[in-house]
């Protein structure tokens, strides 16, 4: 119930995102949040009630741009009505995001809306499979690589410790071995994640 479906119908995608600090804020990728000129998408927030459930809309949003790196490829986003105001999801509960490090092997689990079979959540497990240092071209920093399967549509989503349920990155794409074949999936790790929200709540409470 904390993990969301962004849809931007101007840009024409969708993302997944987390409910961060009062329910009030979605963390997600920056490429969700932003077109390629890296103008700001009108964004649509929907959740499900249960996962056998097609989400349905709970919210606007609005990139807060004090809150976003597009280096990193991060976004928090700002909950509003249909008149800008802000809101809160009150009955949904925020994700608690702090620096969480992940060892190889770690089993974890990946959620969120890769728009594969349906546009309901799905989870997908897999493990830690080692990390990846960014190249440049959008790619900077650190990454897990991971086998669990991620689909376009959950960019942006949320990865969990398969024991304890702990939030430790954000699923951000993937990238194919030079010969092709199989693709092992990118999450930017949660310490990435810890400033922006910061400056987000910081940002809000004025």
């Amino acid at each position: 119930r904390s993990i969301v479906l962004l849809y931007a119908p101007d840009c024409g995608w969708t993302g997944s995102g987390t409910l961060v600090l009062r329910s009030d804020h979605v963390l997600t990728n920056a490429h969700v949040v932003f077109d390629e000129r890296g103008e700001p998408c009108d964004l649509e927030i929907y959740a499900a009630e249960s996962p056998d459930v097609d989400p349905e809309w709970i919210a606007y949003a609005v990139a807060v741009p004090q809150a976003t790196d597009h280096l990193h490829d991060l976004a928090v986003v700002r909950l509003v009505d249909e008149h800008g105001n802000p809101v809160s999801i009150e009955d949904r509960s925020s994700i608690t995001i702090s620096d969480q490090e992940l060892a190889i092997g770690n089993r974890i689990k990946v959620l969120g809306f890769p728009g594969m079979g349906g546009i309901k959540i799905t989870i997908t497990p897999g493990e830690q499979a080692g990390w990846w240092t960014g190249e440049g071209n959008g790619w900077e920093g650190d990454f897990y690589k991971t086998s669990a399967k991620m689909g376009p549509g959950i960019s942006g989503g949320a990865a969990f410790t398969e024991l304890g349920g702990d939030f430790i990155g954000i699923p951000t794409g993937g990238k194919e071995s030079p010969e092709g074949g199989d693709v092992l999936g990118l999450i930017r790790p949660s310490s990435y994640a810890v400033p922006l929200i910061e400056k987000a709540a910081a940002f809000s409470d004025r």
